[in-house]
């Protein structure tokens, strides 16, 4: 099977675009998929060791777009799993010969569901839905059905059909794909192969087989069939091909990137490889997170969550917009997740050889196709996705070919850093080459399809052993059957757990806990304390609408200290209180760099070229300054060039990849863990209470799309902006020397007004409270007076000069 590659850089060779700025001598290689632009190769070897390929000198090529038309072999064996998955499904030639129709709904029905949307949206139990149903019926005469026959109706109606998969009673595995046939579960865990039956013992010998234990699966494409028979639904579901067809009418080097419409990656899925030719077509992302259900007891889930990249960024975020596919039902986290993946994926490779789906804004049938086009997680969700060795191997980059270092030269002491020029190299990690981080060897599609035949053509398990540790592969992914998979941007980088969970922590720690008193970077005990405190003094100052109270690190931060604490940490706190509080000036500068690049990378905008040039240059001078800074001469201090830092400069290439570094954030999937968390009511089996909770969000979204009059949720109206709450001034206010007074100087001084008059008789009134643009309430310090303590205020607030 012939397969054209996602770019030149995707095969033998590495691309690497030149960005260099206008105003910048500096150049910016990242592996592209621009033909127009120039690219610097660098050659590797798939049979040899992987490490020289920095040593190797790059070469510079000319691509013509016309004429290049290099390809590669896909191996069979994906080709088999591609063919497995579609369990010989193609779609009809003809599309239905009817029109859609949604059914109209009697009185009773229309009160029942309206009822039934209510109870659901208020996590009500079932006594209550009951209860009430009792007075809406007296009140109005209508008869109200009982909650089994409105949930008939709803699953009538939007055809939301859940599939039931066996699964192993300890979550090792699905009984899906190659372990379909098994009666017992072969997976070893803990050095033990498990065993567990999977099916019930029968109770006499002619009863059919009762699974031990199953999972719910929902049907993505139910969900999206339901909002292109919603013409508000079905208009924004175009937002993706806008972006990308604006994309494609702008020169290569003149492109901004601003989202996944009009990204690198997404122009190279419909140039070269032939995808969403239509401009309904639907690209989807995966995105898994495990959770614990209950503190008290062993209760692990695994949430997947899919999002719409056809929607609007700012919308497709929003929990009613994305799609919960499934939970694992515990009590442990799942072993092979890809077995509970496999029903989710033979519905998407049907979903990309198309789907029979009404259009309201055409009114007319159209054969939709659907494709994930990546799948997100931390970095361990991510290990369970990507078929790559993990953070802790010796290539444990996924993104680049930079070999890992030592630390120590004990015995049995592990390659797991990622320092570009380490003291004493040649002694300590013999043979590894020195980086640049202008030019790093990045991996490429052609490298990855070698390395996968090699290792399906490799039956000993030392010698795949081998392989992996020369490539940091180690299988074929489940998520390589999509039609939009390519190597290695189908695995973003998660910038929620990267920057604040892994790197701000890993930053306190190491002024605090892991480094010496005598390190110059050290933070001591006296002064990490008086830190502390000023955080938890300051926190009045923090709006609640930014974030959580922020607790005391220096006291809190083995308490489970979360990630929007390290922000506040990293984005409001360290700099200002470092710098009144005496920290390392040194340290301070260093730190403020890499706070620049986070709130530079953050941002949302479009990117051009030479900003993402210029984002380069500042992550490889904060990241130079870093080694000197933290490892020095010191070679026992390599420990400290972890791998999440040293990943921060590939946030400029995952920009240009995916448009935004945000469309990689893992922040959409722990909010839906959270919000289903929080509804779990049953502490005997919250894993099936769970799973009512995920099936019957989706069914009231179906229901909504096809029946939107349902909806008695109206917003409330915002407040008009301006200020409200009048507060009477006092004429002892008014005396010389009191704070009203000279405060209304202030303001007279500034307006270039007599501040003779100064009552309300002469024109002067004092507000509370003021509306904000953006809905938000900006109270006074005089309004929060008159109010019961809080730790929270509103009456601080950001300036954003525009």
């Amino acid at each position: 099977m012939i397969f054209m590659p996602p770019s030149a850089d995707l095969q033998e060779s590495s691309e690497d675009t030149d960005l260099s700025s206008s105003d910048d001598d500096e150049l910016l290689h990242f592996p592209a998929f621009d033909d127009e632009l120039d690219i610097e190769s660098h050659q590797s070897s798939a049979s040899g060791d992987s490490s020289n390929m920095s040593e190797e000198q790059p070469h510079r090529i000319e691509v013509d777009e016309a004429e290049e038309e290099i390809m590669f072999t896909i191996p069979n064996t994906l080709q088999q799993l591609r063919m497995n998955l579609l369990e010989n499904y193609s779609p009809t030639q003809l599309p239905p010969s009817l029109p859609f129709h949604i059914q109209t709904l009697s009185v009773s029905e229309k009160h029942s569901l309206m009822h039934y949307i209510a109870w659901a949206r208020s996590n009500g139990t079932v006594l209550a839905y009951a209860m009430h149903a009792k007075v809406l019926q007296n009140v109005s005469g209508v008869e109200i059905l009982s909650l089994h026959s409105v949930r008939k109706l709803v699953k009538r109606l939007t055809q939301l059909n859940v599939k039931q998969v066996e699964i192993c009673p300890e979550s090792c595995i699905a009984y899906t794909g190659e372990f379909s046939e098994l009666r017992y579960c072969p997976y070893i865990r803990d050095g033990k192969i498990c065993n567990q039956p999977r099916f019930k013992k029968p109770k006499t010998p002619s009863a059919r087989d009762k699974p031990a234990a199953q999972m719910m699966c929902l049907p993505i494409m139910e969900t999206i069939r339901a909002m292109f028979a919603n013409k508000e639904t079905a208009s924004l579901l175009r937002h993706r091909d806008k972006c990308l067809q604006q994309a494609l009418h702008i020169v290569a080097t003149a492109r901004r990137y601003s989202d996944f419409g009009d990204s690198q990656v997404h122009i190279h899925h419909y140039k070269d490889m032939g995808l969403f030719r239509d401009s309904r077509d639907i690209a989807l992302s995966i995105s898994t997170d495990g959770a614990q259900l209950t503190m008290k007891k062993k209760s692990d889930t695994w949430i997947v969550l899919i999002s719409l990249l056809n929607l609007p960024a700012e919308m497709r975020i929003k929990s009613g917009n994305t799609i919960i596919a499934f939970a694992t039902p515990g009590p442990n986290p799942p072993g092979l997740i890809e077995s509970f993946l496999y029903p989710l994926f033979v519905e998407m490779a049907k979903a990309s050889e198309g789907i029979w789906t009404w259009d309201a804004v055409e009114s007319s049938y159209f054969l939709n196709r659907a494709c994930i086009c990546m799948a997100l997680g931390d970095m361990l969700g991510s290990a369970k996705l990507n078929g790559m060795a993990g953070h802790t191997a010796t290539y444990g980059d996924r993104f680049s070919m930079v070999k890992a270092a030592r630390s120590s030269k004990k015995k049995g002491s592990r390659a797991l850093y990622y320092p570009m020029s380490p003291p004493d190299n040649d002694n300590y990690n013999p043979g590894r080459p020195i980086y640049q981080l202008d030019k790093l060897p990045m991996r490429n599609e052609n490298h990855y399809w070698e390395t996968i035949e090699k290792l399906g053509k490799t039956e000993q398990k030392r010698a795949r052993a081998i392989i992996t540790k020369e490539t940091g592969i180690s299988r074929m992914p489940l998520c390589a059957a999509s039609p939009a998979f390519c190597h290695p941007n189908f695995f973003p980088i998660d910038p929620f757990h990267l920057i604040y969970e892994n790197c701000m922590a890993f930053l306190w720690d190491l002024w605090t806990s892991l480094s010496p008193t005598s390190d110059p970077i050290h933070l001591h005990a006296d002064l990490a304390c008086e830190f502390g405190k000023a955080v938890t003094n300051a926190i009045q100052t923090l709006p609640p609408a930014f974030c959580g109270p922020v607790r005391d690190p220096f006291l809190k931060r083995q308490s489970q200290y979360k990630i929007y604490e390290w922000m506040a940490l990293l984005h409001w706190y360290i700099l200002p209180i470092g710098i009144e509080l005496g920290f390392q000036p040194a340290v301070l500068q260093n730190f403020s760099k890499f706070f620049q690049i986070i709130e530079y990378s953050m941002k949302i905008r479009n990117w051009s070229h030479p900003e993402l040039t210029m984002l380069h240059v500042r992550i490889r001078d904060f990241l130079t300054e870093f080694e000197t800074l933290y490892i020095g001469n010191n070679p026992e201090n390599i420990s400290r060039a972890r791998l999440c830092i040293f990943q921060l400069i590939h946030i400029p290439q995952h920009i240009m990849w995916n448009g935004s570094i945000r469309l990689g954030s893992q922040a959409t999937v722990e909010r839906a863990i959270g919000e289903m968390g929080h509804k779990i009511r049953s502490k005997k089996s919250p894993f099936a209470n769970l799973a009512n909770i995920i099936y019957e969000r989706e069914l009231v979204k179906l229901l909504l799309l096809y029946y939107p009059h349902l909806n008695l949720h109206t917003p409330s109206k915002p407040k008009e902006p301006g200020p409200f709450q009048k507060i009477r001034i006092l004429k002892k206010e008014q005396q010389f020397g009191q704070e009203y007074h000279t405060q209304l100087q202030m303001i007279c001084n500034l307006l270039d007004e007599d501040s003779d008059s100064d009552s309300e008789d002469d024109g002067w009134h004092r507000w509370g409270k003021m509306c904000l643009h953006n809905g938000y309430v900006l109270s006074s310090k005089l309004s929060e007076r008159n109010r019961k303590p809080s730790d929270r205020s509103s009456r601080y607030f950001e300036v954003l000069h525009i």
